[in-house]
């Protein structure tokens, strides 16, 4: 499973009101597939945009530039046509795979820690759930660079104790013992397929968070298009199974 964020945790007033996490999951045969279609998809991205294999697809920059400066050769709706491109070629691309999203309101939680580490055992919980249920096999998770020292106590505390609360009556421990070894990071600028969830992450945000200024572009409206694979049963809760608690 590869992982992206969007939304800063922080829990000031001037960031976004939601963390999100999404985790794009496909068994290890298709990787090296996936990979290529991946560079088939980035040359004609470099056709049309004039954009190098080599530069990151970064969502969020895409829509308004910071730090990318290959960015600024490009016109502002071309941007926003290629991420609009990039999000209708994923379920084409990544056919057999499923995403798991988790959408957290901020203001329900004390502080930034405590929204990223409840946000990661969700995630880490639906990915187990997943691994044990329906691909009966044992994974690993990769994600971009974050607070990984955090992250890995986490993980393995889960591994060992995981309350999870029961349909009945109180909780009933249920270990993510299919998650193999501590949490692998890549820094997203060298991995096609960490940049790939960062569309997904950061449109899931624009879905749950509508700007005006681009509802023009209709970037609220993206996000759907993933449908065909989002894994609904990570939340019943949920049409498009985002789990938001």
């Amino acid at each position: 499973m590869y992982v992206d964020e969007s939304g800063d945790p922080g829990l000031h007033k001037y960031g976004s009101p939601y963390f999100i996490l999404s985790g794009l999951i496909f068994p290890e045969e298709d990787w090296q597939k996936y990979l290529q279609r991946l560079k088939e998809f980035r040359k004609s991205i470099k056709e049309r945009y004039g954009l190098y294999v080599r530069e990151e697809i970064h969502a969020a920059e895409l829509i308004r530039i910071n730090d990318i400066e290959a960015y600024r050769k490009i016109r502002k709706s071309d941007r926003i046509n290629l991420l609009k491109e990039y999000c209708s070629q994923l379920p084409i691309i990544f056919d057999n795979a499923k995403v798991i999203n988790v959408c957290l309101k901020k203001s329900e939680y004390q502080n930034a820690e405590a929204v990223q580490l409840a946000a990661w055992n969700r995630l880490a919980q639906r990915y187990d759930t997943y691994l044990k249920k329906t691909a009966k096999d044992r994974g690993i998770i990769i994600s971009d660079d974050t607070d990984g020292l955090k992250i890995m106590r986490l993980l393995r505390k889960m591994r060992v104790y995981n309350p999870v609360p029961s349909q009945f009556e109180g909780y009933y421990n249920v270990p993510t013992d299919s998650i193999l070894e501590d949490l692998f990071q890549r820094n997203s600028k060298h991995s096609y397929f960490i940049q790939s969830v960062d569309v997904i992450a950061h449109l899931l945000y624009r879905k749950e968070y509508p700007k005006g200024s681009l509802k023009k572009f209709g970037l609220d409206k993206m996000f759907e298009i993933l449908e065909p694979i989002l894994l609904k049963e990570a939340s019943r809760n949920d049409p498009m199974g985002i789990v938001r608690k």
